[in-house]
Order: structure tokens, then sequence, then C-alpha cells
């Protein structure tokens, strides 16, 4: 994203926009699907890029069969920084609570 994201503040790039598709890493278009009808499939190109680059044949489908699971939520580390950011939100929030308790009651500290 950095890298999309630099160039969009130079001048001689600023009719492409960048820093509007720096999400999707510059690229405008829908990454993941193609419409059957108004473009090519993604197996066509397969198709093409392997006779291209000098196989016969491809397979009709591509697989990875070999899936797993590594796991979710955060890193020990990630959850310590997350446990203090957590801490510190509640602790913002019961002062702010106070304050305007204070102001309610027309006690002014």
């Amino acid at each position: 994203m950095r890298t999309c994201w630099r160039p969009g503040g130079l001048l001689e790039y600023e009719p492409l926009r960048l820093h509007t598709w720096t999400h999707t890493l510059g690229y405008r278009g829908h990454i993941l699907t193609k419409s059957r009808t108004y473009s090519t499939t993604y197996a066509a190109l397969r198709a093409e890029r392997a006779q291209y680059v000098g196989y016969a044949d491809t397979p009709a489908t591509v697989t990875d069969a070999h899936w797993r699971y590594v796991g979710s939520g955060h890193t020990p580390g990630a959850a310590l920084l997350a446990a203090g950011v957590a801490e510190d939100i509640a602790t913002n929030r019961e002062i702010a609570r106070d304050a305007i308790t204070s102001v309610q009651e027309g006690v002014i500290t």
C-alpha cells in the first residue's frame, strides 16, 4: 500500500489518483471475479498464459489441497498490547464520566 501511496503525492502521478486507489493497490477493477459475458474467464487466461510459456496441457482447474489452520486471535505480544489499549480506554472513559458527573453536580475540580 505504501508503494501505491508514495507516488500518489507526486505531481506527475496526480492524474492517476493513486491515493484514491491505495486500498486496491492501484488496481481500479475488481480483482477477484470477471464477468463471463463481458470479459474472459480465468481458465482462458491460464490456458493462454500456459501456452505462451510453453506448456501444452493445462489442468481444467487449479486447486490447492494443502490448507491448514494457522490460528485466530492475537499473538501473545499483540494480546498484551490490546489489553493495554483496552485498559487505557476504560480509564479515559472513567475519567470522562467523573468529569461529567462533577460538572452536573456543580463541583468543578
